[in-house]
């Protein structure tokens, strides 16, 4: 099987390496799919797949539905405000149901560096979960380490120094 770029119905839809996925709020299933760079919906009814976010094309740029660019997106998660909090080449980004994007935090740049919105550096962000305060918490996976991003876009470190090993603290 090869990977493909086809919004359809049921199995006639083309993903190419589907990553993370999560449930929104009306039922369907939101599926981060890495390697077309977008970010599609699966509805209960009819399982037609719909662009929700990106067009296909690598990008950062925040945007409206297929205005906008993801580049290797990893995760997703649903927000108690319906939006969705995707992991995105060293940034995260936010999702309204009607399929705007920004950038809630990162640069954009590969790094290790607590601070606010792009002042942020993450090093390919992947795994993500809420905490029971609704903060983002993400594996910063090549940076080792456990991250905090709150949904005011202040990112802090959990657990995790930036170098890889084993040790309990």
């Amino acid at each position: 099987m090869t990977g493909g770029f086809l919004d359809a119905k049921g199995t006639r839809a083309h993903f190419n390496d589907p990553a993370g996925l999560t449930v929104d709020r009306a039922g369907s299933v939101v599926v981060v799919d890495c390697g077309n760079h977008t970010i599609c919906t699966v509805s209960k009814a009819g399982a037609i797949v719909s662009m929700l976010a990106g067009n296909g094309e690598a990008g950062s740029a925040d945007g409206q539905g297929v205005d906008a660019t993801l580049k290797d997106p990893c995760d997703v998660v649903l927000a108690s405000s319906s939006d969705l909090l995707v992991s995105n080449a060293h940034v995260i980004r936010v999702v309204t149901p009607g399929g705007v994007m920004r950038t809630l935090a990162g640069s954009g740049q590969a790094d290790f560096v607590n601070g606010q919105g792009p002042a942020a550096c993450f090093n390919q962000p992947a795994g993500l979960a809420l905490d029971t305060h609704g903060s983002l918490l993400m594996a910063d996976s090549g940076n080792h380490a456990i991250r905090r991003v709150t949904m005011a876009g202040t990112v802090s470190t959990v657990a995790g120094n930036g170098e890889p090993g084993f040790a309990n603290g």
